[in-house]
This record gives structure tokens, C-alpha cells and sequence, in this order.
């Protein structure tokens, strides 16, 4: 374990301890090539980490924003252009996509410790904006597989994890926060595409609709390219990346892979009301334009229960805010089916918007936390990339469960899969700080 320096040194790597490592660095010149902080110290808010908050969370805004929609294109789809698949046929699209997305990360962890945040960027943006397009011509079933669910998840993947693991490089002290505040930009675009895929696919069609989105991402990716930058340092003082071979014994830490198999499991569930909230509202005889705006409502809830608890995990611990967060979140999806009535759902929506929102808004937090910067990459890689498989197996057994045991299956298998999830991460955190309330 790379963080194993001493006998006598805590293999967790904390906020100081990070500071002490680069400090050292600092000192030493033969070794400062290897870390990339800022060489004076200096506030943490400042213009040039504004700038990167501000295009990470545009960066997060057009990519994982875009696939929290998903439910409206699975109920588009289910209507009109696939009404010959089954729900769970139609949830592959989704599901493929987010396993591409996270999965494709392992790789792009790599690239970006080695060359930095830049080009993967331009490539994604390119990828993505491209995907849409045949997206939008698209007729046929394999056709949105290959379009929307491999294309546009490879250039995801390029596009979310150099915005993700550039934020840790800036903030120690406020690094939850910060974080919260990128990841609500995931929230900000499920709020928003939602209602505009909808109101698009009615006034112009579906083609349309979706090259119209495809758009209104060029401007706001180009300003992540322009705004994503590495550090200025001792290193690299005009802020540009210096290559270095990337560290990826980190892999190997217990914490780590307790982290990344907690996450498996809560994922397994986590998307689930995300995706058929819309199909529930409907199936209920209720408004269908209301429906279509509940996966808004459940992101507009998300936004704050991804800002609010960065600010808390600064206070009492990432791993500590994340255990609640899984904990609520299942136990609220196993009351999903009690909400019958229009009001009882944007509560239910509201409630798990917001208890849902720190599982997403911490995890690059938590993983930051035992690694050095120059592995920042490697470790949210590593967990992304475990992620994606629950990405890609979750929605199509949710889809299978709906079939078979209709809403109550699904809400108490996904609560159950989140509970269960949780308890690894309790592990996850005792490894971290042995005493059980202890800040980790």
C-alpha cells in the first residue's frame, strides 16, 4: 500500500497528512516533480479554483445531469419509438450507458494522472456532442444500443472523471463541499433536461429534441475545457500537466475496495426511483405531465442533498455523511409504494432526492481521502469502475422484478440492496477511524 511509509504511520491518509507529504515535497527538490499542489499556501477559494468548480460543474451538468433524464427517454421509448420491448429491454439503454460511463473510467483514470485533464476533455465533449446526433437519427433498437448506450457513455467517461479528480487537488479543508458543489451540477441537469427533453420531444420531435440538446452542450463543454486546469506549481508553474507515471498500488488498500463494494450494492438500487418513478406516477391513472416532472422534482431535491451534506462531511466526515445517506435512502425506496397520490410522491421524491444526493455528491471524497494527489485518478477510476457494474446489472434486474412482483418488489429490493450497502461502508469507515462516532 503506497501509503505505507513508516512503521509508525496511519495507513489512511487525511487532510494533514497530505498537506505534510507535499510539504516535504516542497522541500526536497529532487522530489517535488512527483506532486502537483500549489507550492505557497493560499486560500482555497481563489479565481483560478473558482474557474475549475465553475467547469466541473458543467462538465457534470452535460454528462451524468443528461443520463439522470433517462427516465423520460425510457417512457418516450416505451410509447413510441420501442413500444414492441418490455421495460426491462428498454432499461438496458440506460443501464449500458451508465456501465460505459463509469466503467470506461478505470482507463481514463490512468490517461489523466499520466497526461492530465485537457485532452479527455476536448475527446468527450467531441464523443458526446457526436453521440447525440446519431442518437437523434436513430429508428431501430440496436441502433440506440450502439448511439446512446456504448457512444455516448465512452465519452462520458472522459468528460466526468478528469472534472471529478482535478477538485481534490484544490480544496483539503473544504474538499466535501467542493465537491458537493460539482456534483450538484449532475442535480441542476436532471431538474433541467428532463423538462426540456420533454417539452422538445412535444413541439418538435424527437430528432429534434435531442440534436437541440446536443446544442445546448457545446458552449457550456467548452467552457469546462477551457476552465479545467491542473495546479499551478513548482512543477508546472503556468498550470500545465507534467507527465509523470501513475501510482496504482493504492488499488490494494483494504478501505478502498471496502468503499468501492459498499458503493456496488447501494447502486444496485440508487437509480431505481431515478428511472421508473415517471412509469409509477402514470401507473397509478394520475397526470402523465406530472409524472414526466417528478424525475425533475427528485433532482431539484438532489441538488441540495448533495451541496448540504459536502458541507457537513467537512464537519464530521465524508464516510460518516455517506453511511446516513445510504441508510435513508434505503429505507425511504422501501416506502416507495405507499406514495398513491400526486402529493404523497413529490414528498416521496423530495425525501429521496435529497437523502440519495450524498451518496453521488461524496464518493470521490471518501476515495481522495487515502490517496496522494498524483493517484487521484487511479482511486476514483478504480471506484467508478466498480460502479459501472452495478450500473449495467441494476436497472435490468429492476426491470425483471417489475415485471414479476410489479412496485413492491422493486421498492423493497433496491431498499435492501441500499441497506445492505451501507453496512460495508460502516466497515468501510471503521477502517478509516476505529472509534465508531469518530470523524472519518
Amino acid at each position: 500500500m503506497s501509503s505505507e511509509n513508516s512503521p509508525n504511520q496511519d495507513p489512511v491518509l487525511t487532510d494533514s497528512d497530505t498537506c505534510r507529504d507535499e510539504e516535504k515535497a516542497e522541500a526536497s527538490p529532487d522530489q517535488h516533480h512527483s506532486l502537483e499542489e500549489p507550492s505557497k499556501p493560499q486560500s482555497e477559494f481563489n479565481l483560478r479554483s473558482i474557474l475549475v468548480l465553475v467547469g466541473s460543474f458543467f462538465a457534470m451538468f452535460c454528462s451524468v445531469g443528461f443520463v439522470n433524464a433517462f427516465g423520460v427517454f425510457q417512457e418516450y421509448y416505451s410509447a413510441n419509438l420501442l413500444s414492441d420491448k418490455s421495460a426491462s429491454e428498454i432499461s438496458w439503454l440506460g443501464s449500458f450507458n451508465l456501465f460505459c460511463m463509469f466503467g470506461g473510467t478505470i482507463v481514463v483514470g490512468y490517461l489523466n494522472d499520466k497526461y492530465g485533464p485537457r485532452i479527455l476533455l476536448a475527446s468527450g465533449s467531441v464523443i458526446i456532442v457526436f453521440a447525440l446526433f446519431m442518437t437523434s437519427l436513430c429508428k431501430q433498437y440496436y441502433q440506440f444500443f450502439l448511439a446512446q448506450g456504448l457512444l455516448l457513455g465512452l465519452g462520458l467517461s472522459l468528460v466526468v472523471l478528469p472534472a471529478f479528480a482535478v477538485i481534490p487537488r484544490y480544496f483539503t479543508k473544504h474538499r466535501g463541499l467542493a465537491m458537493g458543489l460539482v456534483v450538484s451540477g449532475s442535480s441542476m441537469g436532471g431538474v433541467i433536461w428532463p423538462i426540456t427533453l420533454r417539452n422538445l420531444f412535444t413541439d418538435v420531435g424527437f430528432g429534434w429534441g435531442v440534436r437541440i440538446c446536443a446544442f445546448m452542450m457545446l458552449p457550456l463543454l467548452s467552457l469546462a475545457i477551457l476552465a479545467i486546469r491542473v495546479p499551478i506549481s513548482a512543477a508546472s508553474p503556468n498550470g500545465t500537466h507534467v507527465k509523470a507515471k501513475p501510482d496504482i498500488s493504492v488499488v490494494k488498500n483494504p478501505i478502498l475496495i471496502l468503499l468501492a463494494a459498499g458503493l456496488f450494492l447501494v447502486y444496485l438500487g440508487l437509480f431505481s426511483l431515478f428511472f421508473y418513478v415517471t412509469s409509477w406516477t402514470i401507473s397509478l391513472g394520475l397526470d402523465p405531465d406530472m409524472g414526466f416532472y417528478m424525475v425533475s422534482i427528485v433532482n431539484a431535491a438532489s441538488l441540495f442533498g448533495r451541496i448540504l451534506p459536502g458541507l457537513w462531511a467537512d464537519r464530521i466526515g465524508a464516510y460518516n455523511i455517506m453511511v446516513i445517506s445510504a441508510g435513508l435512502s434505503g429505507l425511504i425506496c422501501m416506502c416507495w409504494t405507499e406514495a398513491k397520490s400526486i402529493a404523497g410522491i413529490v414528498v416521496l421524491s423530495l425525501a429521496y432526492g435529497f437523502a440519495s444526493g450524498a451518496v453521488i455528491g461524496l464518493q470521490g471524497a471518501c476515495a481522495a481521502l487515502i490517496a496522494k494527489p498524483h493517484q487521484y485518478g487511479i482511486v476514483m477510476g478504480f471506484t467508478m469502475g466498480c460502479l459501472s457494474i452495478a450500473g449495467l446489472i441494476g436497472s435490468p434486474i429492476n426491470g425483471q422484478i417489475l415485471s414479476k412482483w410489479q412496485y413492491l418488489g422493486l421498492s423493497l429490493f433496491s431498499g435492501l440492496a441500499m441497506l445492505l450497502g451501507m453496512l460495508v461502508l460502516i466497515l468501510a469507515k471503521l477502517k478509516v477511524n476505529p472509534r465508531f462516532f469518530g470523524k472519518a
